[in-house]
């Protein structure tokens, strides 16, 4: 059994690796962190949980003792925190964006921040195992990729790595309202996001440098557009990624580098044009493929809370412990 610990236990992010943690057979949740809830019992604060929720908040990880520390924390954060965790010969899993962007520049343009910790984030190991496993396995800090970033790659990185892009790329997201966090603000308000569909962020959202680190790791980025959209669900994050002119004999290509990508991979499934609560509960991401004249579709489904957070973080955590990386995620979508 390996004991682990989560800083920022309280927030929807956290609050789901309670859960994933506290019914997972292979780790044991020594400590869990709250500035905001310090002194309380977990079990008070997310008490819809099961057992082993029993454990009493702590303030601060300067006292956790465990072999890995999952961080669910807001922007900024983390890298006050990770170079003592890693002085002290603990793994990291950091699911915030802390650690995601190897360029400290970009970075700072993206969350108008300095980052005070270069080393960690040259050190750090991008955790999208589809494309990174091996790296995981051996990583002492790992960046758990965002939501939408989750999504869009596994779509697209297939296509990239077969060279199947074209030279644009648009990039339509719609994400449940849990992905903004439990704190409400103006444009996340359910007055506000309850009954409609909104955009944001278009055309400079901070999950977009994202994307593009990765796929330009296989050759010439295609021009992308990222337009996010929140919609009036708790969970679930669906990209319709469309390649507007692709030639029809590029596109017979597409399926078969697909299969080919993703042959054995557990968490990612080809089938119909997904719906949503076939992903909502799992950690898998459910891809289609589908001709549109004159343009292909890729259709991407996650769980925005799952694969797209604590579920990849899991799962990053059992590849660094060890472990099968399935161990503890094998639950399915809740359907229908």
């Amino acid at each position: 059994m390996h004991d682990v610990a989560i800083v920022g236990a309280t927030g929807y992010l956290g609050g789901e690796l309670v859960r994933l943690i506290t019914e997972h057979p292979e780790m044991h949740l020594a400590a869990a962190v709250s500035s905001s809830a310090a002194g309380k019992p977990l079990s008070e604060v997310v008490p819809y949980l099961g057992e082993g929720t029993d454990l009493i908040l702590q303030a601060d990880s300067g006292s956790v003792d465990a072999e890995l520390v999952f961080l669910a924390l807001p922007a900024g954060e983390s890298m006050k925190l990770v170079p003592d965790l890693r002085a002290r010969g603990i793994k990291v899993v950091d699911l915030g964006p802390d650690y995601r962007l190897k360029d400290a520049k970009v970075f700072a343009s993206t969350y108008g921040r300095t980052h005070s910790d270069p080393e960690g984030l040259a050190q750090a190991v991008y955790g999208l195992p589809e494309i990174a496993r091996e790296e995981i396995r051996s990583a002492e800090l790992v960046a758990n990729p965002g939501c939408y970033p989750t999504s869009a790659l596994l779509a697209l990185v297939p296509l990239a790595k077969d060279h199947l892009l074209p030279g644009q790329v648009v990039i339509d997201a719609k994400s449940g309202s849990s992905g903004a966090g439990a704190q409400p603000s103006p444009s996340t308000h359910h007055p506000v996001a309850g009954a409609s569909v909104n955009p944001y962020g278009g055309g400079h959202h901070r999950h977009l440098p994202e994307i593009q680190q990765v796929l330009s790791a296989y050759g010439e980025l295609p021009g992308l557009t990222f337009s996010p959209h929140l919609v009036p669900l708790v969970r679930g994050l669906l990209s319709s990624i469309y390649a507007p002119g692709i030639a029809s004999e590029a596109f017979d290509a597409w399926a078969p580098a697909f299969q080919r990508f993703y042959s054995g991979q557990p968490f990612v499934r080809l089938g119909p044009v997904p719906r949503l609560p076939w992903a909502v509960g799992s950690n898998l991401c459910l891809i289609s493929v589908e001709a549109s004249p004159p343009s292909g579709v890729v259709y991407s489904a996650i769980d925005n809370l799952v694969k797209g957070g604590a579920g990849q973080a899991v799962q990053n955590g059992n590849l660094m412990l060890g472990l099968p990386e399935t161990t503890g995620l094998t639950r399915g979508g809740l359907g229908p």
